[in-house]
């Protein structure tokens, strides 16, 4: 079976986006790893100014509602986030007693999230790591999070099957991604050129929908528990 990734749009759903994106100037753009490392620990961690203060924003309500999934089953201590950037989080978990450990492409948002560790006196692990290849054994964690994630990876597929990998029996995968329209495709665009998030935070082309997702992870042999109109997207229960 061929990967399904975010570029995998029915000719008019593309012929929208790119319109959409030439409006706002910002056509083509990637996640840019140099931006995130260049972020620092006043753009993650200012909260009323910093670059992120809308995941500061998010993160009552996200998690509370991953705490409140975790503590359904009590084997689920041991968890992961893949693309925790700054620790955000990580942090929110951490401090709910959760033993947590933190990955992300980015160097510079591990050090940051490694210092206002420190900071906090909280013994999260934190790692430099690849998606692609997750350099954990099988079955390593009892719970893996993504969170604002999938929507800035080419091969959701390849990640998804490595993330499942780490995954125990009975194991939870929790995520929530951006659903991919027309709709949220301008309110991002909007958000990065009114100056809301930052520039390359967002490509819309990435983007995907329930039933890709549901596809992918079908494959995996993951079961989906829940899914729809939750706080912030799309949630899935692997057991």
């Amino acid at each position: 079976m061929r990967a399904i990734t975010g570029r995998n749009y029915r000719d008019n759903e593309k012929e929208t986006l790119y319109e959409l994106a030439d409006l706002h100037g910002i056509r083509g753009i990637e996640r840019n790893i140099d931006a995130y490392t260049e972020i620092g620990m006043s753009g993650w961690w200012s909260t009323d100014k910093g670059t992120q203060k809308g995941l500061h924003l998010m993160n009552p309500i996200r998690g509370e509602f991953m705490i409140d999934a975790l503590k359904h089953g009590t084997s689920h201590q041991k968890i992961i986030e893949v693309g925790c950037g700054g620790g955000i989080l990580c942090e929110y978990l951490a401090k709910a007693g959760f033993e947590v450990t933190g990955i992300d492409q980015s160097g510079g948002a591990i050090e940051v999230a490694k210092e206002h560790a420190r900071q906090s006196s909280l013994n999260t692990d934190y790692r430099v790591g690849d998606v692609y290849r997750l350099a954990f054994p099988d079955e390593a964690f009892d719970a893996v999070i993504s969170s604002d994630f999938l929507e800035h990876i080419a091969d959701m597929e390849t990640a998804i099957s490595e993330m499942v990998r780490i995954l125990g029996p009975n194991g939870l995968f929790i995520f929530d991604t951006i659903a991919r329209n027309e709709k949220s495709a301008e309110l991002y665009m909007r958000l990065e050129t009114e100056g809301i998030i930052s520039p390359g935070t967002h490509d819309p082309l990435l983007f995907t929908n329930p039933d890709e997702l549901s596809a992918s992870l079908d494959k995996q042999g993951v079961k989906i528990k829940r899914d729809g109109n939750n706080p912030w997207g799309f949630w899935f229960f692997r057991f």
